[in-house]
């Protein structure tokens, strides 16, 4: 018996007070009633019978309604009297929360609720029902019957009598206690509600979720308002969160089979086909084609996939929809030039560079034959693609684009709309790769920065100033003229620009400020812009907006934040998709800090790889950074990795890839040290983040509990200035044995030396 349940009914009991208990079908409302008024004397009513009426009603003693949600409306009236009676004791069962009809005497007189969570059987109810039937179970079949069963009782009963027959639980039992469920309510409680609810229902079972707007669209009904509040009333099986009704899965899987037989194939189709085109304009573009896929409408998925291409790949669906795409027959795709420049581009993207050219080729092949509308936007394609697929890298862009112009004035093309960042906070390191500009960032801002502009059009707004200011920043420059580009280039985006051109500026003034040790203002910084993406739904932003904000949590050691984020990341091992590369380097960071070495070293390696194929120096240099620092605390090779990458980065003058690493690349940088004014800029700045953010990145298995009282007692000592002699001398040890414990000291908290190994101490919490 559920113990919430009882204790609510004793309390109503002693208060004379009206019970009010709901559950959906299965939860045991009227047997846990029966049983406990069994030696009671009570007047038992169901509203299912249309037979009872006042008389049937004692005048003083305890009422049980039962099957509220089949009550008449000249009934209402007599309902309302009793439980403002107080000589009736009133008990009413229903299948859905206190109606509106019912809500006056609920706010004015005072229910007792009992919930369907308090008619939820837990696993110790479970345990007690099922022993006190005699029958055996394992621990691992227990645990699985109490979270399958979801605290239903039908369910649980059910199980009892398939265990009785010497099936213990998993899937199995599971699957026939489940479909006989299905057919339960089909057969016994679909068959209550009136017509025209049920046909509401079979319709809107074709899509797992729903708001308003897409059930009247899927149902052709305009009072679906009227209909979803009918159905919450009819039984508490539809549930509803900001908006989106969602169905008992159960109840779902028993309206899909209901529908096959009442609805019709046809019907069906439509209601998908409708549900399809909803999920279209509202943007969920995958939901949209899996509609269409299942209605067989092969000429709307055709036309949504060369709508989806002809978008940028950070603002389109490639991913998603490359299961569609490469799935085309290649005849039907070579029709299309705006398809033939979607599959290369997404071939680029899977990094199948070959693959890429070929349909490259096809397009260039189309666009010699093809004439008017149609070899215009072949050539604007070719243009497109010569600018914009990744595996080319970024060589030839500026030649292109200086000849953009001619062709767009001279042969009456316009280009398709370019991805510049990806929806990485990034222009250098964005859409594509533009280190090698940075050598002659003022230079080229100065000359070609317009023309750029022009070319881009939207995403041209703002970029030369933020791109310039963010290339300068790389390497180092005066914060006042770094800040001033971007703010500057900001503004320029709000004036007909896009907002992913202005998530590049946000991203440098966050690092900036990070830099500077001003976390606060950092996330009040993507927070303003957080809101504006939301204002403006440029969802697109969204992932790598919270990525951002987990590196912040990383540098303000908020591990739970971390923790948080980390649970809703991409996982690389299922699939690398390189559009992610953002969210795959934050990742990494949180494998570095949470101590999961060989994880990160695996993501690391993978991102290595994609920097090679693809001829990306910036991912190239903060991979092997990383690489570096895991190898180094994995206990093997690492200094061919930080040698490469400090050589690229010093040929761009790069610093703050490495000075953002802080405590991390400090000991590494200091094993290793060159002579230049370059390395010693790198150097200072690293050991002034250090100092700002000594437990930054370090790894968080290194807590209390793997540390000895032996080892934390020198630590201490050691922060208190004395030297390993006189802590031998202290603690009545030998001298090489307590350097043997600083050596390890050092060697858990990743640190060099005493001072880093302190601050690194107390940023952990350990002294």
């Amino acid at each position: 018996m559920p113990r919430n349940a009882y204790r609510k009914l004793r309390a109503a009991k002693s208060l004379v007070q009206t019970l009010y208990i709901y559950g959906a079908t299965g939860f045991g409302k009227t047997a846990f009633v029966q049983k406990t008024l069994e030696k009671r004397s009570h007047v038992y009513l169901s509203c299912g019978n249309w037979r009872w009426d006042e008389r049937d009603v004692p005048e003083r003693g305890t009422v049980v309604l039962d099957d509220l949600h089949l009550l008449d409306e000249p009934r209402r009236e007599l309902v309302k009297r009793l439980a403002a009676d107080p000589e009736i004791w009133l008990i009413l069962i229903n299948r859905s929360p206190v109606p509106s009809w019912l809500m006056p005497e609920y706010v004015n007189i005072g229910f007792i609720v009992i919930s369907e969570k308090d008619m939820r059987l837990g696993k110790k109810e479970i345990q007690g029902y099922l022993d006190s039937l005699g029958l055996s179970y394992t621990k691992e079949g227990l645990q699985y019957l109490a979270d399958t069963a979801e605290g239903n009782g039908y369910i649980v009963r059910h199980a009892a009598l398939r265990m009785a027959e010497g099936l213990s639980p998993g899937p199995k039992m599971y699957q026939e206690i489940h479909d006989a469920f299905a057919r339960y309510l089909e057969e016994y409680i679909m068959v209550q509600w009136d017509s025209e609810l049920l046909e509401f229902l079979m319709e809107v079972s074709v899509v797992e979720e729903f708001t308003l707007p897409l059930a009247e669209l899927i149902t052709a009904n305009r009072l679906a308002s009227v209909m979803v509040q009918k159905a919450m009333e009819t039984g508490n099986f539809l549930f509803e969160n900001d908006g989106m009704y969602r169905l008992r899965p159960v109840l779902l899987h028993a309206l899909r089979k209901k529908a096959q037989q009442s609805l019709g194939e046809e019907q069906i189709k439509n209601c998908r086909k409708s549900a399809g085109v909803w999920y279209e304009m509202d943007g969920q573009i995958s939901q949209a084609l899996e509609m269409y896929e299942q209605s067989g409408s092969q000429g709307q998925i055709r036309e949504l996939l060369i709508r989806n291409a002809r978008v940028n790949p950070g603002a389109g669906h490639y991913y998603e929809l490359r299961r569609y795409y490469l799935g085309m027959d290649e005849e039907e795709a070579a029709k299309s030039p705006v398809l033939m420049a979607g599959l290369s581009m997404l071939h680029s993207m899977l990094m199948d560079p070959k693959k890429s050219e070929y349909w490259y080729e096809k397009l260039s092949e189309f666009a010699k034959t093809a004439q008017g509308g149609a070899k215009r936007e072949a050539k604007s394609r070719l243009c497109y693609l010569d600018i914009g697929l990744p595996h080319r890298g970024s060589r030839d862009v500026l030649k292109i684009m200086l000849r953009a112009p001619a062709m767009l004035l001279d042969q009456g093309i316009s280009l398709p709309e370019f991805s510049v960042t990806s929806n990485i906070p990034s222009t250098m390191n964005g859409g594509k790769d533009f280190c090698k500009w940075s050598r002659s960032d003022r230079a080229l801002a100065r000359t070609v920065g317009p023309l750029v502009e022009r070319v881009l059009g939207s995403y041209g707004k703002g970029l030369t100033k933020i791109a310039l200011g963010e290339s300068l920043y790389e390497k180092g420059a005066d914060a006042f003229e770094v800040l001033t580009l971007l703010s500057r280039g900001q503004v320029e985006t709000e004036c007909g620009g896009r907002l992913e051109i202005a998530f590049s500026a946000v991203g440098q003034r966050v690092r900036l400020m990070i830099l500077q040790g001003d976390l606060k203002n950092a996330g009040t910084i993507l927070g303003s812009f957080q809101s504006a993406v939301e204002e403006q739904r440029v969802v697109q932003l969204m992932p790598n907006i919270q990525a951002m904000r987990c590196r912040i949590a990383l540098y303000a050691g908020d591990i739970e934040t971390v923790n948080q984020w980390l649970s809703t990341a991409p996982d690389e091992d299922k699939e690398f998709i390189t559009m992610e590369r953002y969210r795959y380097f934050t990742k990494a960071r949180c494998y570095l800090t949470l101590g999961e070495n060989l994880k990160a070293l695996a993501l690391l390696e993978k991102l290595s790889e994609y920097a090679k194929l693809v001829h990306r120096t910036y991912v190239g240099i903060e991979a092997g950074l990383l690489v570096a620092i895991v190898r180094r605390r994995l206990g093997t090779e690492w200094e061919p990795q930080l040698k490469v990458a400090l050589d690229e980065a010093e040929s761009y003058q790069f610093v703050r890839v490495i000075t953002e690493l802080g405590p991390a690349i400090l000991p590494l940088l200091k094993a290793r040290s060159r002579a230049s004014p370059w390395f010693n800029k790198v150097l200072e700045e690293t050991q002034q983040t250090a100092r700002r953010y000594p437990g930054y990145l370090s790894p968080r298995n290194a807590v209390r509990e793997d540390f000895s009282s032996t080892a934390l007692e020198i630590l201490h000592l050691q922060s208190e200035g004395l030297s390993a002699t006189l802590i031998a001398g202290r603690l009545g040890m030998k001298a090489d044995n307590v350097r043997y414990h600083i050596k390890e000291n050092y060697r858990k908290l990743g640190a060099s030396g005493k001072a880093e190994a302190i601050a690194a101490a107390r940023g952990l919490g350990l002294i």
